[in-house]
């Protein structure tokens, strides 16, 4: 096949992505300790699906520092990289995925890649906003389906704040353990739909990947069961409480809850998207509305451009919730303005230690630094 056919052509920037590999491997070796196991299997050409374990952002500069071959990556293309290391990536080039959103261009342009016998990076979970608690993506099955070619799983351990570490000069400890080579996907149960059967092997995969990580990693993770969230919304006028009006009451307070007690979210808003949130941390008995309503609207209104960005992350019931949510608070928060009332908005965040089964009751959110 011509190479004109293919949406993108594989390899692209060699020199460039060799000089950043060059360059990074030399940073990674100088400030952390850096082990690979298994290095013998990684792969000099495809075609082959690299899917790792994903909790920070140097699991992809491991991934195509320490790769023989061209890494070609799918990333995040739906809010900005971080503005810290954004040059990085974009001199180092990936293929952008509108996550939350239908994007089948992305998808085959991924194919293409390999087509042309090349090398993708993948990390199946989607993202880092809520590590190991996330349900595999179904694009990794289907582009190992479609172009009948393997997947190698990888491990990826000791990198959460590992560049913050790494800076501090704490030179930390990372691993990258790749495990054995996966056969491409098939259908293996005819009876079923191809969205099941490949939502059957993209859980495959991602349990291939927590092999590879201790034990130890994986209950630090998954310490945090029977999780649920509430909005407790108050309204005052000189100490004394207000009723709330029931045309008015927040129906779709927990999803917001969640919300703020998802500080890589809120720090994407903030950082990467700009937006005007800082205003939402520590609504007490708040008189002066504006700024909080400015927040509230401008997610809204990034919403009409990325309508996926809560129900992806979320689940599309949750992520909706969320808009609903936003919309509901605009609409009491203009009217205790309006009034000379004082709003007081409380997430709480109630959940069983699954070590200790103690009970643990959080209040107030969880922000970013930069909020």
């Amino acid at each position: 096949m011509n190479d004109e056919t293919y949406q993108l052509k594989y390899p692209r920037r060699a020199f460039t992505r060799q000089s950043l590999k060059v360059i990074g491997r030399s940073l990674l070796n100088l400030l952390a300790d850096v082990e690979i196991v298994h290095p013998e299997r990684l792969p000099h050409s495809g075609p082959i699906i690299m899917a790792g374990n994903h909790v920070d952002t140097l699991e992809a500069l491991m991934m195509a520092v320490c790769t023989p071959g061209n890494v070609e990556f799918l990333g995040n293309g739906d809010i900005p990289f971080d503005p810290n290391y954004a040059f990085i990536v974009n001199a180092y080039g990936f293929i952008p995925v509108n996550r939350g959103n239908l994007d089948r261009n992305s998808l085959h342009k991924a194919l293409d890649v390999l087509k042309q016998g090349g090398i993708l990076g993948i990390f199946p979970e989607g993202g880092i906003w809520d590590p190991a608690h996330m349900n595999a993506q179904l694009g990794v099955a289907w582009l190992s389906h479609q172009a009948q070619c393997p997947i190698l799983p990888i491990g990826f351990r000791g990198v959460e704040n590992g560049i913050k570490n790494a800076l501090r000069l704490k030179r930390p400890k990372m691993t990258m353990d790749v495990g054995e080579v996966m056969p491409p996907v098939s259908i293996q149960d005819p009876e079923r739909s191809l969205k099941e059967n490949l939502t059957q092997s993209a859980t495959e995969i991602l349990d291939a990947i927590n092999t590879l990580l201790p034990e130890r990693t994986l209950k630090q993770v998954y310490q945090k069961v029977e999780e649920t969230y509430k909005l407790e919304v108050e309204i005052h006028i000189a100490q004394m409480p207000v009723k709330i009006p029931e045309s008015l009451s927040v129906q779709h307070g927990s999803a917001y809850a969640h919300f703020l007690y998802n500080p890589i979210m809120m720090d994407a808003l903030n950082r990467n998207l700009h937006l005007p949130i800082k205003p939402l941390k520590n609504i007490y008995r708040q008189t002066q509305l504006t700024p909080v309503l400015t927040a509230w609207q401008s997610i809204l209104n990034y919403l009409e451009e990325n309508p996926g960005y809560f129900t992806y992350r979320f689940g599309i019931e949750e992520g909706l919730d969320v808009e609903q949510a936003l919309e509901e608070l605009i609409q009491i928060g203009a009217w205790v303005e309006q009034s000379g009332y004082a709003l007081s908005i409380n997430p709480i965040h109630r959940y069983r230690n699954a070590k200790t089964n103690a009970l643990v009751i959080e209040r107030g959110g969880c922000y970013p630094q930069s909020m």
